[in-house]
């Protein structure tokens, strides 16, 4: 494949070419961990690619408006006056909880993920039956809208595979990709059957991980896990430090 027809092929995929789709994934990763760890400025740079903390600052502002150390002080006036969550309970993973999807990838604003759901299942749902059964849905939320230029969010609707022999780990289905999620330590909170509100749940969770319980939230993508066979329960985790 030529080099610019891969650029027209990825373009055409994801939305955006591939320098650009880098580079909003790397500041993405970078508003997370200014966010929610106490990571040097600097060491956040190099840990994404940049030479130099001038080097990520000068794209940084580009890509946001505002330096660096601003937006982390700015985060962090706004989150003194945090509650706890006290209406979910909080769980630890600390056998790395590694899961293996198969997932599809969609970009929109937070309050659309409910239809990417929709869509997600009628599309693909006889495919995933052959590959999870029972149906185990998992989603990944890969950013924070709040720090997307244009308020969207990255999230993968996807189903953990139960019949691993079964799936061709080369040639995933038409439409579809396979995620392994990285063996580590997560923390979260459980919330009961219609009381999860995924907006406010991502807000309060990550802010309480950070400024309540001091873990350093990673920029991995926070997982949703939905127990609709049993309890109804959905938990959401972070990865942490």
């Amino acid at each position: 494949m030529s080099h610019h027809h891969l650029h027209r092929t990825f373009a055409a995929a994801v939305g955006e070419p591939p320098g650009a789709y880098r580079r909003r994934i790397s500041m993405h990763a970078v508003a997370l961990r200014l966010q929610w760890s106490r990571e040097p400025i600097g060491r956040i740079g190099y840990a994404v690619g940049y030479a130099s903390q001038a080097a990520l600052t000068r794209v940084f502002e580009r890509f946001f408006g505002i330096l660096p150390g601003r937006y982390r002080t700015a985060y962090s006036r706004a989150r003194l006056a945090l509650p706890p969550v006290d209406h979910a309970q909080f769980v630890r993973a600390d056998d790395g909880l590694p899961l293996l999807l198969l997932a599809k990838r969609y970009r929109g604003h937070i309050e659309e993920i409910d239809d990417f759901w929709d869509d997600f299942l009628t599309r693909f749902g006889p495919v995933l039956g052959r590959y999870s059964s029972p149906l185990s849905r998992v989603g990944l939320i890969y950013n924070d809208w709040r720090a997307d230029p244009d308020n969207l969010v990255r999230y993968d609707c996807g189903a953990v595979v139960s019949d691993v022999e079964a799936l061709d780990m080369q040639n995933p289905p038409d439409g579809l990709h396979i995620v392994l999620t990285r063996e580590r330590e997560y923390a979260g909170y459980r919330f009961a059957a219609q009381s999860y509100d995924r907006k406010q749940a991502y807000v309060e969770v990550g802010d309480n991980l950070f400024y309540r319980r001091s873990l350093d939230v990673t920029e991995d993508p926070a997982i949703e896990v939905f127990d609709e066979a049993g309890s109804g329960k959905t938990t959401l985790l972070y990865a942490v430090e």
